[in-house]
């Protein structure tokens, strides 16, 4: 019996429990790559496949901890795990992972279309070519890449609370003050990645206007600022 399907478990009313064994096909990349895979049929040929994993490529590639954590040939192989699974016969897997297949795969076979999704990721990866003028950021590796800008703007500035942006930038780090770091180091990287990804107020608004509806150059610069200055005075080190 596979590791899988000892797992699997009959409770007192006769169905079947799926234990934690059951993460591996619902959550994490495969059912990010399955998600993909999902779009790219959804969208009656208005995506590429070969593009989207791209910029599943260039996202896992965004910060070393990504890589660390799960590098892509790590990604590949779950796949390529979840074939033989497939392969062997599933009945007993998450049926939120039968829905996600079925979605991917548009009725082929599930074994043979979840190792071929494994090897177009490791073909692509030898060549990701991830410029973004090329391949510009879409609407979900935004949501990936800028969260904590995207909720600085839902907690501090759509609101109307604060009457100037300086105003909600002050009052968020005032919120978080001494317990800062955690808030406003992270906040400060997406900023700066920002401003050197969509350099200028049109690339800025075309390309990310979408998920940070209140950013600009200038806006991000007021932010980097204010978060230098308070950093300076609040948490430098005394010599």
């Amino acid at each position: 019996m596979s590791s899988f399907m000892a797992d699997v478990r009959d409770n007192e009313e006769g169905d079947s429990l799926i234990l934690h064994t059951g993460a591996l096909f619902t959550d994490g990349p495969v059912r990010r790559v399955l998600d993909i895979a999902a779009a790219v049929q959804d969208s009656g040929g208005a995506l590429s496949l070969d593009a989207e994993l791209r910029r599943f490529i260039r996202t896992a590639r965004a910060t070393t901890a990504t890589d660390w954590v799960c590098p892509l040939a790590t990604v590949a192989a779950l796949l390529d795990h979840a074939a033989g699974f497939c392969a062997e016969g599933m009945e007993a897997a998450p049926q939120e992972f039968h829905r996600s297949l079925e979605r991917a795969g548009a009725g082929t076979d599930a074994a043979a279309h979840l190792h071929s999704l494994a090897d177009k990721l490791r073909s692509l990866a030898q060549d990701p070519q991830g410029d973004y003028d090329e391949l510009p950021l879409t609407r979900w590796e935004l949501d990936v890449r800028f969260p904590r800008l995207a909720a600085f703007g839902v907690n501090w500035v759509y609101e109307g609370e604060y009457v100037t942006l300086q105003d909600s930038i002050q009052a968020a780090i005032d919120s978080e003050h001494p317990y800062c770091s955690e808030f406003l180091a992270p906040l400060a990287a997406e900023a700066q990645s920002a401003l050197v990804l969509f350099p200028g107020e049109q690339a800025m608004a075309d390309g990310l206007s979408a998920v940070v509806g209140w950013a600009s150059p200038v806006a991000l610069r007021h932010l980097l600022q204010a978060i230098d200055d308070h950093m300076r005075r609040e948490h430098a080190t005394l010599s």
